[in-house]
């Protein structure tokens, strides 16, 4: 399906100045992306494109595809102050999704991820295609509640609550969401919305919402270990998502730390998600509070939950040796609480000890990825389209 793909017709036997043109489109928008607001003097300037061929191009921009804005005038020391120019955010829109197992959040995003409207709601998790339709309809809500044109959706990016081939857009199963196993989440939410999507394991887009907007952004190396009603990480490699040969990697709630149980069936879950996963977020909230609040069990648990954490901390750490791990979902209510207890047991095992830090994002940092992810599909389309010659409408 390709209805979201501009049509193009360049005359590509022509002198080559369509292809140049298009070329300056490109450059010139990406500029003020990334510089603007900018003035077309400035723009001149950064692009070593002559005055005259910017103000042509900056035209196109403002006036033909409507791409790029006025927005008021800068500061002159002498002479006319100059129009400054910056991209038009809401020329398209981009949604992003994230299926907890309790919670299913839903945002909508401009185009520079200013994030407009959001929702959320207890998922239906007691049907598959309770759940589909849920999110469908939530994904329409969010746009009426904004007053915005949903034809203007550019790009649907979704989080799943368990394994997913991210090639095909497809969860592979969520042991959380009754019936979901294979389900074609990508090309159902493309069919209905006519826009591409992008679906992958929640703990992977929790990944990308901390290196976007969270305490990743300067770093390449890094785990981000999401616990609550199951166990989960999301590995970043080189600054890449790690997802493994068979889409497997970061799922640790199957790590068995006790060799005297490795005959044990912990069913759809492993060692790891029996001993840490509870009723979601709220339930670890709700151990954390106890605990600051001196209670006894609460202290007792946190401390058990430091060591079978802290282990399974340096067990990755012996494999990827990341320079920071992430404690999401329902740790990242813990505060500090958690973190130096934890510290001691993965100091007391391994020498090289990584940052360990809380989510800077909380239970935000899934949605942040799932829209991070639409965003990048967005820019693939904006760019095309800072290229295609006004006069064919695209």
């Amino acid at each position: 399906m390709a209805g979201w793909t501009p049509s193009h017709q360049i005359d590509n036997g022509g002198t080559g100045a369509i292809n140049a043109r298009k070329v300056h489109r490109q450059r010139i928008f990406d500029v003020v992306r990334k510089f603007g607001p900018i003035s077309r003097a400035e723009l001149a300037k950064r692009t070593r494109l002559s005055p005259p061929t910017v103000s042509a191009v900056v035209e196109d921009l403002v006036d033909g595809v409507h791409l790029l804005r006025e927005v008021g005038t800068g500061t002159a020391q002498r002479g006319r102050p100059p129009v400054m120019l910056s991209s038009n955010a809401e020329y398209g829109l981009v949604i992003g999704v994230d299926i907890g197992s309790q919670t299913l959040r839903v945002a909508l995003a401009d185009l520079d991820g200013r994030v407009l409207e959001r929702h959320r709601e207890k998922t239906k998790s007691d049907s598959r295609e309770g759940a589909l339709e849920q999110i469908e309809d939530v994904i329409e809500r969010v746009f009426r509640q904004s007053n915005r044109d949903i034809k203007k959706l550019f790009a649907i990016g979704v989080g799943a609550p368990g394994m997913t081939n991210v090639t095909e857009g497809r969860v592979i199963e969520a042991a959380h969401i009754r019936g979901w196993v294979d389900v074609p989440l990508r090309d159902r939410l493309q069919e209905r919305f006519n826009a591409p999507a992008c679906v992958d394991n929640d703990a992977n887009m929790a990944a990308l919402g901390e290196r976007w907007k969270g305490i990743a952004r300067e770093v390449d190396d890094f785990v981000f270990l999401a616990v609550g009603a199951g166990v989960g990480a999301g590995i970043v490699v080189g600054g890449r998502l790690h997802r493994g040969h068979r889409w497997y990697a970061g799922e640790i709630g199957r790590m068995n730390l006790d060799r005297r149980q490795w005959q044990v069936d912990y069913g759809q879950s492993g060692y790891l998600e029996q001993h840490l996963g509870m009723t979601g977020s709220d339930g670890w909230k709700s151990v954390f509070d106890a605990a600051v609040r001196g209670e006894a069990s609460a202290v007792t648990m946190i401390d058990e939950l430091a060591v079978v954490l802290g282990t399974a901390v340096a067990n990755t750490t012996t494999i990827l040796d990341p320079a920071l791990v992430i404690f999401g979902g329902g740790l990242s209510h813990a505060g500090t609480l958690l973190v130096e207890p934890v510290r001691r047991v993965v100091a007391r095992i391994v020498p090289n000890v990584p940052a360990i830090k809380i989510s800077a994002l909380g239970d935000d940092a899934q949605l942040m990825g799932a829209l991070y992810s639409a965003l990048e599909m967005a820019d693939a389309r904006l760019f095309e389209l800072a290229g295609a010659s006004p006069a064919t409408g695209n």
